[in-house]
């Protein structure tokens, strides 16, 4: 039938709505810890405190260099917001702290447990290197741009001494590069000595005082240091051994550990004593080994051989030589077994000699970031872009109103662990069906799953992305598209048997309400309706010769909007029940009795209220300062609620309010109930019922079983998944015995969920047949019923889910 728009369209009137009323409770959700752990930059370890920069919420940048003791407060060194382009800070297992001024060559020595601080300027021709305790570290260079000569630097009394770093026998400098510093030496390249390309520098008398035999150097050459020994580490050439020498004996017998190391994941070590300390450098999203992420295992090695330890499940390196030396021969690093477990670590060593592990001070993790959201019917499903190891699909269900609260936050789906680096995200587009479950789009096709464990794929003759869906039906493929090609739409029937693409249709704006199809209808400047299993069919008139590149269905309430090339711009809102033409503004999400959209200009997210259909007001929502696409806002369908992101892209909270709308009575939008039982079927023995409703039902919803003459003969309990409710009967009556051969009906009654409007019920017919004089067969008891929300059941058809589960 076709219906035309009577008495004109209402016009849109910005005004503040509800004033009188209290507004709805907005609901905070804050964001899950970030899967991996936030960024601890160690530079230096001194006796009580490091020297750190630290990853701050909010954003990827980190804070100015820190100094920070055990407990207590942060004092910021240098600059702040340090500028690492104007200033050098940094130290080496000391509380003395460097500050390296470029513009003026300055350098300012701060010992932060004595609170004292001196600067000086670097002597004309020299270039700054390094603090390592009290000393600065300094080269000169000749007219050729090779190193001449290494200088230390000290302030004595208030004046500056320079001690240049000389060899004997040949021996000197032979770049200006600092390989390892600790117990007063300094290791460094050089030449002139057939045995090794390290030497060692005593840091009181700037004396080359020997060189480690065998060594030879690269730009990843480590040197590190304990009190008995000097090791050198250097595996980009494929050498994955710790050389170590006592640092009284260089010319004896070398000891050498192996540690694990790549070219492309290369390990760097300190030594603890006895020990070789080792940690790899973290290779973030892998996705072969996803707890790696976080990082690699903190390891030990004693040195007179024996397997290494695993000190800490996860760490990460940090500052200019990985691993930072204390003071007192220790090494502090960051790590533990989670984002949620981080902390900086101190490694030392027991009276025994073994190795002990303490925690200095906790990291606080990050809070993850939301993307995309989903809502209906109070299940709240949202992509996680880094709480996981890859981008993954969560969710939550949500109740608002007074004393809003979010349910037990759970995982949709995740990417699929992988070997080569892979994976992507899971879930991307995903929409919310009203029944408990996600459609997202997948290849040629769609995946619908409430949890991780029951998914159902449908394969599409294309590919494309979730365009709308409601219960049962699914618009996937395209829908409005501009520009050159063709694009196809398909209907799927997620309940039909084997080919589930009920239609396939050239791409449009399009939208489905129970069985009901929306498209632009036949003629230019109409829409038109399709019953999906009747084929009825209706339209109305938009007032406006254009072709909707929009449309959305709510109960009575169609939307529509017209921004394509060459038409008029407009939008409109269709109320099937009194056949008017509502004016609202383009360019948001429809709700039922509400649009939600978001308004650049003002910087809000509003509310569009045009239920009563005489009045359309408008008033905020929220305060959004950014661009907020409409992914990242949703309009609860099948209720009354929107949930948003404030701060796409940000780390932080999701919000979710009611919208203050009444909600329209409870009804069925679609149904499917089976009109016989057959007893003797060895596949089909049992009746089921499901109804998908326009918004949740209270709990208590029933089915009532009763004979010819009105008998009850069962009273089952209707299951609810979201907005739809399901139940099945075996056949049995209330003491257990099979019922007799003949016709039964059935009756469903439901109360709304949030009161609002008077109880659902609805009706039919049942023949039963197969009690006879055979023996009943025994039902199957595998799938068990359940009264509780959430419960997740087999979205096959109907027909191949028959077994008892009374």
């Amino acid at each position: 039938m076709a219906l035309a728009a009577t008495g004109g369209a209402l016009p849109f009137l910005l005004t503040g709505a509800h004033a009188e009323t209290m507004a709805p409770q907005t609901l905070t959700i804050n964001a899950p810890d970030r899967y991996l752990p936030r960024s601890y930059n160690l530079e230096s370890a001194g006796t009580a405190a490091d020297l750190n920069r630290m990853e701050v919420d909010g954003s990827d940048a980190v804070t100015a260099y820190r100094w920070s003791p055990a407990t207590g407060d942060p004092q910021t060194v240098g600059k702040d917001p340090a500028d690492t382009s104007a200033e050098r800070v940094g130290g080496h297992a000391s509380d003395v702290v460097g500050v390296y001024t470029t513009a003026d060559r300055s350098v300012e020595l701060k010992d932060m447990k004595a609170g004292t601080a001196a600067r000086f300027t670097l002597p004309e021709g020299q270039t700054y290197h390094g603090t390592y305790g009290d000393s600065v570290v300094t080269a000169t260079w000749t007219a050729g741009g090779d190193v001449d000569s290494l200088h230390l630097l000290r302030l004595r009394d208030g004046q500056l001494t320079d001690t240049p770093v000389t060899g004997e026998n040949g021996v000197r400098v032979a770049s200006s590069k600092v390989l390892g510093a600790g117990d007063g030496l300094l290791a460094i390249f050089v030449s002139g000595d057939s045995t090794g390309q390290i030497g060692l520098v005593d840091l009181a008398t700037g004396k080359i005082t020997g060189v480690l035999k065998g060594s030879w150097g690269s730009d990843h050459t480590q040197v590190v240091f304990s009190g008995t020994h000097a090791g050198w580490f250097d595996p980009a050439y494929g050498d994955q051994k710790v050389h170590l020498l006592r640092k009284d004996a260089l010319n004896g017998t070398e000891t050498t550990v192996d540690v694990a190391s790549t070219y492309e994941q290369r390990s760097y070590v300190a030594l603890v004593g006895f020990w070789v300390v080792s940690l790899r450098q973290t290779e973030s999203y892998r996705n072969g080994d996803a707890p790696k992420d976080r990082g690699e295992p903190l390891l030990a090695a004693p040195m007179g051989g024996g397997e290494a330890r695993t000190l800490l499940p996860h760490a990460r390196l940090g500052g200019k030589y990985g691993l930072n030396p204390t003071p007192d021969g220790g090494v502090l690093v960051a790590g533990g077994s989670s984002a949620g477990n981080w902390a900086v670590r101190k490694v030392s060593l027991r009276t025994d000699g073994s190795l002990d592990v303490n925690s200095v001070r906790a990291v606080a993790p990050k809070p993850g970031t939301y993307g995309e959201v989903a809502l209906a019917a109070g299940d709240l499903a949202v992509q996680e872009t880094d709480t996981n190891y890859l981008p993954s699909l969560y969710k939550r269900h949500i109740e608002l109103g007074d004393t809003p609260s979010a349910g037990t936050r759970s995982l949709v789906v995740e990417p699929p662990l992988s070997t080569d680096g892979t994976g992507g995200s899971a879930g991307s587009g995903a929409y919310a069906l009203g029944d408990g479950t996600f459609a997202y789009p997948k290849g040629n096709g769609i995946v619908v799953r409430s949890n991780p464990d029951d998914a159902v794929t449908i394969a599409a003759p294309g590919s494309g992305r979730v365009v709308d869906a409601s219960g049962r039906y699914v618009v996937f493929g395209y829908g409005y598209v501009s520009g050159f090609g063709q694009y196809q739409q398909y209907v799927i029937d997620r309940e039909s048997g084997d080919d589930k693409v009920l239609l396939t249709r050239t791409a449009s704006a399009a939208a489905v309400w129970g069985s009901t199809f929306w498209t632009p209808g036949d003629t230019k400047g109409t829409v038109k309706a399709t019953d999906l299993k009747s084929g009825t069919t209706e339209s109305f008139s938009l007032g406006k010769e254009c072709t909707p590149t929009d449309l959305q269905a709510v109960g009575r309430w169609v939307y529509w909007a017209c921004e394509g090339s060459g038409d008029p711009a407009g939008s409109g809102v269709w109320d099937r029940t009194t056949q008017r033409m509502i004016d609202v503004p383009m360019g948001g999400e429809l709700g039922d009795g509400y649009v939600v959209r978001h308004d650049e200009t003002a910087r809000e997210l509003q509310l569009v209220d045009f239920h009563t259909v005489n009045s359309v007001t408008s008033r905020p929502l929220a305060d959004i300062t950014g661009y907020l696409a409409q992914g990242y806002y949703a309009v609860d369908r099948f209720g009354g609620g929107v949930a948003y992101v404030p701060e796409r892209g940000k780390p932080g909270a999701m919000r979710a309010v009611g919208s203050g709308v009444p909600t329209s009575s409870l009804a069925e939008i679609e149904s499917e109930t089976e009109t016989s039982l057959d007893l003797q079927s060895a596949t089909d023995a049992r009746w089921d019922g499901s109804w998908q409703l326009s918004k949740p039902g209270a709990p208590g919803a029933q089915v009532v079983i009763k004979d010819a003459g009105g008998d009850v003969v069962r009273m089952l309990d209707a299951v609810q998944n979201g907005a739809a409710l399901t139940t099945a009967w075996d056949g049995r009556d209330s003491g257990g015995a099979f019922t007799h051969n003949g016709p039964y009906t059935w009756e469903l009654t439901a109360a709304p969920q949030d009161g609002q409007g008077a109880e659902l019920k609805r009706s039919g017919a049942i023949t039963v047949k197969g009690t006879g004089t055979a023996s009943a067969p025994k039902a199957s008891r595998s799938l068990v019923s359940s009264g509780s929300y959430g419960t997740v059941y087999d979205r096959d058809p109907l027909a191949a889910r028959r077994e008892n589960t009374l």
